[in-house]
């Protein structure tokens, strides 16, 4: 399938992104800085809007932070083309069984784990532990092995400076959003969890 205009980034922010709003604060700034990009923004929750934006005829990125992840995992086994982007920063989910998650199309997929100030009592790591990462209460999508993994050394409301903190490969979650000639059309293909 050919898809047409510019590529839509959507935001998704976990459940406590209404008090702390990282999330909409990393949307706004995103907007104001690259104002050639298209960006939404969303609270966590919103399947309906989502659902209806994976079925506009353009390349999609996604982006979750916390329990948002849940809902971009739920998205990449909803959308029905290939997807551009897929990150998770500090991906939680709900504690319970998740279903498996089907083959993923998309051109890369990136799982920033925050890893900083694990042991520091606060509202944001608190959460974290709540629908700890990578087991069963994470979303399946970002604990594949072709995920590219950064581990950043900060508190889990640290969302913006875990979107531009580099990996291993000298590459932050943000330089493989805003820069596409970093990947191809065929870097992440489908294949199975």
């Amino acid at each position: 399938m050919a898809l047409s205009g510019r590529a839509l980034d959507i935001i998704i922010g976990g459940a406590g992104d209404r008090v702390f709003r990282c999330a909409r604060r990393y949307a706004d700034t995103l907007a104001r800085t690259c104002p050639d990009r298209d960006i939404i923004y969303l609270p966590q929750g919103k399947r309906r809007r989502l659902k209806a934006l994976l079925s506009t005829e353009r390349t999609i990125n996604l982006i979750g932070h916390s329990w948002g992840a849940a809902d971009v995992s739920w998205a990449v086994d909803s959308a029905r083309h290939p997807l551009g982007i897929i990150i998770g920063i500090d991906p939680v989910g709900k504690p319970g069984p998740w279903r498996a998650c089907k083959p993923v199309s998309a051109r890369a997929l990136i799982t920033v784990m925050g890893t900083g100030s694990e042991n520091r009592l606060s509202d944001g790591n608190l959460t974290a532990k709540l629908g700890r990462r990578l087991g069963h209460d994470c979303p399946p999508v970002f604990a594949r092995q072709d995920a590219v993994r950064i581990d950043a050394p900060y508190a889990h409301y640290d969302m913006t400076r875990m979107m531009q903190y580099a990996g291993p490969d000298g590459l932050s979650a943000q330089d493989w959003l805003l820069d596409t000639s970093l990947i191809s059309e065929q870097s992440l293909r489908p294949t199975d969890t």
